[in-house]
């Protein structure tokens, strides 16, 4: 190792990676669709494609997880990650079928997957044992919102002027300067592994832990309708692409204050009540999308919603693995929720919505969305109640 000190962590790094990150995602997820459909795929096809996706999840970030853990070094994976996702990414713009693009996503999504879990990580070691932690977690997690919600917006209006053929010329833009921006991220100082070595396999002996997951696979499924098909159902509805981008930044917008206040309210209430409540209201946004989006002032509500269903599930989750996983498995924690939640989860979601699309139509595709939220309601309950029961022994103890 080098003599020299490690240069301090810093957190407006890490955001400013968040940021570029979910600018990346705002070009590639609401409008990776449409080009698709443009490029001739079928419905199906295409979320076979977007179903690979949440499938490199289950996979990739354990796999990176592990590494960054048994090696310390997060920074290096991080810019490696970023750098290759870019040039992966290089033979969308050439011509090729189905079979093409699904290679080359396959090998773009390996390395997209390291990447949100290592920051994660970094965030996690960094705020560890901080009382301020979900506040200051929910202003650098809102770096990458407020991100999103521009570049949505912006691709929206360039793609309405310009062509669906722009978008994926953007991705690369936004996947490059992901890249560039990885190369100035600082981590937090490593705990020694010897004195907080943590069994991830002993954890999950634990009912808590095992039905909480079961919980984050349940509410991920039930996005996977939504993170495929929802640009289609709507430009099906006669949506023009600028009003697409808005209806997806319009949540994202609300999720944004909630990032910023996140601190009082997991102050005041428990994370585990919040995620019930959370569940409760995707349910209810998934019934709306199915059966109302023609009608704006539900389809506004619905989205309104994502505050709940996104940032209140994900806050609540990551501060949930934060005080279970730490020490030798911080980064293989947040790996785990990526890869239970959006891997399984969010590939078995896709790809059940896209036969309901094509067997059943889109209403069915979103009304299964509705039903997964309601059985994570279930298990989130049981993994409250199991929580309660090992805090109190812990407390005897």
């Amino acid at each position: 190792m080098s003599s020299h000190a490690a240069p301090a962590w810093q957190p407006w790094r890490i955001g400013l990676f968040f940021a570029a990150y979910f600018a990346g995602t705002g070009v590639l997820a609401p409008y990776f669709p449409l080009y698709l459909e443009h490029r001739g795929l079928t419905a199906v096809q295409i979320g076979v494609v977007m179903a690979v996706a949440q499938g490199m999840r289950i996979f990739g970030p354990t796999a990176w997880g592990w590494l960054a853990d048994h090696t310390t070094e997060r920074v290096r994976i991080l810019r490696f990650t970023s750098v290759a996702a870019a040039t992966c990414f290089v033979p969308v713009l050439f011509p090729g079928g189905f079979g093409y693009v699904l290679l080359t996503m396959f090998a773009v999504h390996f390395f997209l997957t390291g990447q949100i879990p290592i920051a994660e990580a970094m965030t996690a070691t960094r705020l560890r044992g901080d009382p301020q932690a979900a506040a200051r977690y929910g202003r650098l997690r809102a770096w990458g919102s407020i991100s999103f919600v521009v570049v949505v917006l912006a691709t929206g209006a360039a793609l309405d002027w310009a062509g669906v053929g722009l978008q994926p010329w953007l991705v690369l833009l936004f996947f490059a300067g992901t890249a560039l921006v990885a190369q100035l991220v600082r981590d937090a100082p490593h705990a020694p592994h010897g004195s907080t070595a943590v069994s991830v396999r002993a954890l999950f002996a634990e009912p808590r832990v095992r039905w909480f997951f079961v919980s984050v696979l349940l509410m991920i499924f039930a996005h996977g309708a939504l993170y495929t098909f929802f640009s289609l159902h709507l430009a099906a509805l006669g949506y023009s692409k600028s009003a697409i981008g808005v209806f997806w930044v319009l949540g994202v917008i609300v999720e944004i204050g909630f990032f910023f206040v996140q601190g009082r309210v997991f102050a005041r209430f428990d994370p585990f009540g919040l995620l019930a409540v959370s569940f409760a209201l995707a349910a209810l946004r998934f019934a709306l999308i199915a059966e109302f989006a023609h009608v704006v002032v539900l389809l506004v509500v619905a989205q309104v919603l994502h505050a709940a269903t996104f940032a209140v599930h994900h806050s609540a989750s990551i501060l949930t693995i934060q005080r279970w996983f730490h020490g030798s498995a911080t980064a293989r924690g947040q790996a785990l929720y990526v890869s239970i939640g959006y891997g399984v989860g969010g590939t078995a979601g896709s790809l059940l919505a896209a036969w309901l699309w094509s067997a059943l139509g889109p209403p069915a595709a979103f009304l299964s969305s509705s039903v997964a939220a309601l059985l994570g309601w279930l298990a989130v309950r049981r993994a409250r109640e199991h929580d309660a029961t090992q805090r109190a022994r812990e407390a005897v103890a």
